[in-house]
């Protein structure tokens, strides 16, 4: 395989366990099974979906990630953990976008007494006032921590907020106002869940593991009580053109970089196609033989697809040191807009599709147990669109289209982290159409 079958294997690999298309049904209690005879272990996750981050009231930000960890702190004031060690089990509770997942590993031959412990504090979950406040104030420590190491996610998921009206990852006024009735209600509604599934790997034959789980699914059969999760998001309003805008935030480290972001927002999750993935995969291979390589303006550059809450953008980044910055910023942006009418990106959408045969092949033959069981899993719940040859079935006309639409001044959102005063006159010289907005890094979880 050469250096360019390489990039791109790295980067559908990295596609295919980020993927997140169309809703669809999961059925009650299915059991999501791959057998893996390689060690004499079990793994399940029980998974409630719907219970999630996404589906977190924004008065509320914040509370399925308490519960999670309130929780597992029940687990450890029952007394469960050192039995379960015995047992050579490990537990893990955690909420994602979507669902709260408890993750049971353990030696197969003692899983049945596993997982009927698991059931019985899933039943009888207790906490007190105290457990809650002290699981905040670690929750609030861990948000300030956040803040401090500038996480881009929370730079992202900021500007996002703030120009496409979606939820803030972290809000220290929500988080320190959730009270015990908010968790109360929550679980209540845990325990109705509407679709419980189970994820597992294990060296176990399927008949024997449905057995094992059935400690689990009793009680839960026959009772279809109303109040409890559903799995649903609508999609957002297709509103892309808002203006320019450049959100600026202090470094105050001793680095002698900015670091730069252009954020293009394309849709919600649920519009799934090819086109973005095969923009980015084309664009990580040439922006950095062009900015890196040909110009020496940064120490790296990448484009990936990214979501946050329910938007779906490709995100383009770039390093340059301070004396390079308004070169890089002025090329870069005139780049993005000038794309379509690029000849050297057309020359790699062209390599793209000539080796993607030979890409997908190895992808296949590289995915593990694990990774195989999670595609399953997702392509149940979201039900991604199908385009039958892939991306042979991307014209160069669908993707010139892609780009006039989206590939915009006004559909284009910029972070920069670095000496304020010094973007602002970069930004003011080279982009005066855009909206600059200057904040403090506390803002991103307040």
């Amino acid at each position: 395989m050469n250096r360019l079958q390489s990039v791109i294997l790295g980067l559908v690999l990295y596609y295919l366990c980020s993927i997140s298309p169309t809703f669809a049904e999961v059925t009650n209690h299915q059991i999501f099974y791959r057998q893996d005879k390689r060690a004499p272990l079990t793994k399940i996750d029980i998974v409630f979906l719907g219970a999630g981050k996404n589906q977190e009231p924004s008065s509320q930000n914040g509370l399925a990630e308490i519960a999670s960890k309130l929780i597992w702190k029940g687990i450890e004031k029952r007394g469960d953990i050192d039995p379960l060690a015995v047992l050579g089990t490990e537990l893990y509770v955690f909420a994602n976008a979507t669902s709260l997942t408890i993750s049971v590993s353990t030696l197969s031959e003692n899983c049945a007494e596993s997982i009927e412990r698991v059931r019985d504090f899933i039943h009888n979950f207790e906490f007190s006032v105290s457990d809650l406040e002290d699981v905040k104030n670690r929750e609030v420590t861990n948000y300030r921590n956040d803040r401090e190491r500038y996480t881009t996610n929370l730079m992202r998921n900021f500007a996002l907020a703030r120009t496409k009206g979606i939820k803030k990852l972290r809000s220290l006024k929500t988080l320190k106002n959730l009270s015990a009735k908010d968790i109360r209600q929550y679980y209540d509604r845990l325990l109705k869940t509407e679709v419980v599934f189970f994820k597992v790997i294990s060296n176990r034959d399927s008949t024997e593991v449905a057995k094992l789980l059935r400690p689990i699914i009793e009680g839960r059969e026959t009772r279809r009580q109303a109040g409890g999760f559903v799995h649903s998001l609508a999609p957002s309003e297709a509103n892309y053109y808002f203006g320019p805008s450049a959100f600026v935030f202090e470094n105050y480290s001793n680095l002698k970089n900015v670091f730069c972001y252009w954020l293009i927002p394309y849709g919600s999750i649920g519009e799934r196609n090819y086109i973005s993935p095969m923009i980015s995969m084309t664009l990580g291979r040439y922006l950095y033989k062009y900015f890196r390589e040909e110009l020496g303006l940064v120490y790296s550059t990448v484009c990936n697809y990214r979501s946050s809450r329910n938007i779906r953008f490709l995100e383009i980044y770039a390093d340059p040191q301070l004396q390079n910055s308004e070169e890089l910023i002025a090329k870069m942006s005139d780049f993005i807009r000038g794309l379509p009418d690029n000849p050297r990106f057309w020359e790699g959408i062209k390599e793209l599709r000539e080796n993607s045969n030979v890409v997908y092949a190895h992808v296949h033959e590289r995915l593990t147990p694990q990774r195989r069981l999670d595609d399953e899993v997702d392509r149940a719940i979201y039900n991604p669109a199908t385009s039958k040859g892939g991306y042979d079935s991307v014209t160069d006309a669908e993707v010139r289209a892609f780009l006039e639409k989206f590939f915009v001044p006004e559909n284009m959102i910029m972070i920069f982290v670095g000496p304020k005063d010094k973007i602002i006159d970069i930004l003011n010289k080279h982009l005066p159409e855009v909206d600059i907005r200057v904040h403090d890094t506390k803002e991103l979880i307040e």
